[in-house]
């Protein structure tokens, strides 16, 4: 059992998920071009959230990305506040946000860090979480600007997964990266008790080659090269992985979990 998950997770965050640069104008584009005109599927842990607001309601969005859920939150809530220090995704979130008819969200250019903002009825961080190293921070600074509720969206590996078993055997760990799970006990840890909602459904991977599936479970394990630990991870895709005619089907189900809590009555009762 893993005895220090707050330094659990920041190692899993410098180590498996190192941030990238960011997206230039060409890529900007291409991902606007893919987005153009294709519905997002259903999103039950973002209706749960919605569930919450109401016209009066105040959101700080943190990492907002493209406005996946800011957009959504935004037709629901009265404001919200979206920090996003990334300018080529700041650029799509301002895209979006015309192609939505949105006129109630705020942009910050700003990381939680540098970000200088008032208190919010309710903070939330969907799959933003995971490049960030200094988790209690985050959650110190949702907390702090939160008078309702934080809400945190992070993936969810199966437990008999392919991924778990070769990252256990491997690295001595079944956490390949950070997950709701490593985030769930980081909370405890805290003297937070989340509430936890899993999504339903699981998405199933499918690679068109064994090469390509090979690469994807090395680059989950944030192996580079050859290793000497091509052979195990071989012999255990050829055991576990289904093939089809599509390619070689994953049985790792991809899920997400929203974790959630009310902050501490010192936080909510500070100043605006």
């Amino acid at each position: 059992m893993e005895n220090d998950w707050l330094t659990l997770w920041k190692e899993l965050s410098e180590t498996f998920l190192k941030p990238g640069p960011e997206p230039d104008r060409g890529m900007v584009e291409r991902f606007r071009a893919q987005d153009r005109g294709r519905a997002l599927p259903p999103d039950g842990l973002l209706d749960h959230v919605l569930e919450t607001l109401d016209p009066g309601t105040t959101v700080l969005d943190i990492g907002a990305g493209t406005g996946r859920w800011t957009i959504p939150i935004a037709r629901v809530a009265g404001r919200v506040t979206a920090l996003e220090p990334a300018s080529g995704m700041e650029e799509m979130l301002r895209a979006n946000m015309v192609e939505a008819g949105t006129d109630n969200i705020d942009i910050v250019a700003a990381g939680w860090q540098e970000a200088q903002v008032e208190r919010h009825d309710v903070t939330v961080a969907a799959h933003s979480l995971y490049t960030c190293p200094d988790l209690a921070g985050v959650v110190r600074f949702m907390e702090r600007h939160a008078r309702r509720t934080c809400f945190v969206e992070l993936r969810i590996l199966p437990a008999d997964g392919v991924i778990v078993e070769l990252a256990e055997r491997i690295h001595g760990s079944p956490h390949d990266s950070p997950d709701a799970v490593v985030a769930w006990n980081a909370l405890y840890s805290m003297g937070i008790c989340a509430n936890v909602l899993v999504e339903a459904d699981a998405e199933y991977r499918t690679d068109a080659t064994f090469d390509e599936a090979l690469a994807r479970a090395k680059s989950h394990l944030a192996l580079d090269g050859p290793t000497a630990h091509d052979d195990l991870i071989r012999r255990t895709l050829s055991e576990r992985l289904t093939r089809t005619d599509a390619g070689y089907v994953w049985p790792d189900g991809r899920r997400a979990a929203l974790l959630w809590w009310r902050p501490s009555a010192a936080d909510a009762a500070g100043p605006d």
